[in-house]
């Protein structure tokens, strides 16, 4: 084979859904030895191509070649006979397996008397592999006792067992801390110097730019970009990616809208020394009307037990929770609900949405009452349902022409946009987002800003999680830093930057406060 053909080939890729062209005549190469970085919006295509890849979807037309040979993926078995390896937004291991089990699951594991399993060899195999990864875990532990780091680890120590030519990565970064961020690029680095080519999909365009050696970007199913990182700036690739002449960053988001402190406003809610026993120990918040309240912390810190206690989700231990001055009582998501509480979960796929319902199905779910026929009988009106969802897709830019698609089939951007509609739709006097813009596009991700703003100028509290600060200093009146589960700091007005809540994460909890650098 020659040295300058690629490893994995498409020409002319397109394919087509009813009322939409997901890809068209798309082409691509990738070659040992590097890593491509993939980005574009929601529903720029790039999933699309990855489903071609992987045998997941047949194309319209064009083709797909390896080591210069045509192929036909007609499955994922096909994809994976030919070296291509695919690490999904979520997880394809089997958590109750053993990281040797998994590692080796479709290889045939090996045998002792033809029918037993040798489990010292498959131990020990799995071992090899993962020692390459730099890894210390058991081979016998159960995947599902792991964390998400490790189980990424396993995914790509299978793709190192099937002596995969080309590893695709779909957002592979989502929840890590920065340390296991660090060790995952260190790995993919030492993939790439094996020859392997490694494909990432991430809208982290951070970790793009410092991890890749050349980025393609996709728009409106066709590839408008392909160039050396070295040769593009953020603010070009920006610009790439949506399409506009001039980016719109964080910075200026939070300049243009002139925010110096907490409204003056009255109490919406108020939290008193709320413990868990898992988790939270004595942490405490008030939110006003027309207030967005950031909760930032690292992986760990307790910001979704926070507010998963808050809705009612966990059980706490102690704490009081007051609504407008007045104590109530929420042991459940009912009571929360009933309270004028709503929450936006961070696994929106396996606990914001029920996948395979149709798009109308899951924005009325959580108001089918005002869906009735008459108001005696609980008989739901459809054309009401679908005349409510219609309004509600326009409103929040929802990409699909049929209100009865199965959100399992939309992107990862609109699948968190009918969750904001269910939401929006059943109607609250405090949303809680708990990481909002994971895995969605830059302008996907400025949708949802304006929706938070906009629900605070209607008198609406706000409460947003997320792991990017730099989405907190541009969107929030303040915000809250936890850190080992409890309060690590309280930061508004010129105190909010970056570098204050990275301080308040890592300080030790003994440490003074050092000074907030205002920018």
């Amino acid at each position: 084979m020659s040295p300058e053909l690629p490893v994995v080939e498409v020409r002319g890729l397109t394919k087509g859904y009813p009322g939409v062209i997901a890809a068209e005549a798309v082409d691509m190469a990738f070659h040992a030895g590097e890593i491509v970085g993939l980005v574009g919006k929601n529903g720029a295509g790039k999933s699309t191509v990855i489903k071609l890849l992987a045998g997941a979807v047949m194309p319209d037309a064009g083709e797909v070649r390896v080591d210069g040979e045509r192929v036909e993926l007609r499955s994922p078995h096909d994809a994976r006979a030919l070296g291509l390896s695919f690490l999904h937004q979520e997880q394809a291991d089997v958590p109750g397996l053993s990281v040797a089990e998994n590692i080796e699951l479709g290889l045939g594991y090996p045998r002792r008397l033809r029918f037993l399993v040798d489990w010292r060899e498959l131990n020990d195999r799995s071992a090899r592999i993962l020692s390459r990864l730099e890894s210390d875990l058991d081979p016998r532990t159960p995947v599902a006792s792991l964390s998400v780091a490790e189980q990424r680890l396993v995914t790509i120590a299978r793709a190192i067992a099937q002596r995969a030519k080309l590893l695709v990565l779909d957002e592979p970064t989502a929840s890590l801390t920065d340390t296991e961020i660090e060790h995952l690029h260190s790995v993919l680095r030492s993939l790439r110097g094996e020859g392997v080519a490694v494909v990432y999909v991430s809208h982290r365009l951070d970790e793009i730019l410092a991890l890749t050696d050349r980025i393609v970007v996709m728009r409106d199913g066709h590839v408008v970009g392909a160039a050396p990182t070295a040769q593009i700036s953020r603010r070009t690739l920006i610009m790439d990616i949506t399409g506009r002449k001039t980016p719109h960053t964080a910075g200026d988001r939070r300049t243009e809208r002139g925010i110096r402190g907490r409204p003056e406003t009255p109490e919406l809610l108020r939290v008193e020394g709320l413990s868990t026993h898992a988790r939270l120990e004595g942490v405490g918040f008030d939110l006003r009307q027309g207030e967005i309240l950031g909760v930032a912390g690292l992986v760990g810190a307790g910001r979704t037990e926070l507010v998963r206690a808050v809705f009612g989700a966990d059980r706490r231990s102690s704490g009081r929770i007051l609504i407008g001055g007045r104590e109530v009582r929420i042991d459940s998501p009912r009571d929360a609900l009933a309270a004028g509480l709503v929450l936006l979960p961070e696994d929106r796929r396996t606990q914001g949405l029920i996948a395979d319902f149709g798009i109308c199905d899951n924005i009325t779910l959580a108001a089918l009452s005002r869906h009735r026929r008459t108001a005696r009988l609980p008989i739901p009106s459809r054309r009401h349902e679908r005349a409510a969802t219609r309004e509600l897709m326009d409103r929040l830019s929802i990409s699909s022409p049929d209100v009865d698609k199965p959100v399992r089939l939309l992107s990862g951007g609109n699948q968190q946009k009918v969750v904001l509609a269910k939401w929006l739709h059943r109607g609250a006097d405090v949303l809680i987002f708990d990481e909002p813009t994971h895995g969605v596009d830059v302008e996907t991700k400025e949708e949802v800003y304006r929706l938070m703003e906009q629900l605070a100028a209607r008198g609406r509290g706000v409460i947003f999680i997320s792991s990017e600060f730099s989405e907190l200093v541009a969107v929030c009146h303040r915000a809250l830093v936890l850190r080992d589960g409890r309060t690590a700091g309280e930061l508004e007005g010129d105190e909010l930057t970056e570098e204050a809540m990275i301080d308040r994460c890592y300080r030790a909890a003994d440490a003074p406060v050092a000074p907030a650098t205002a920018r």
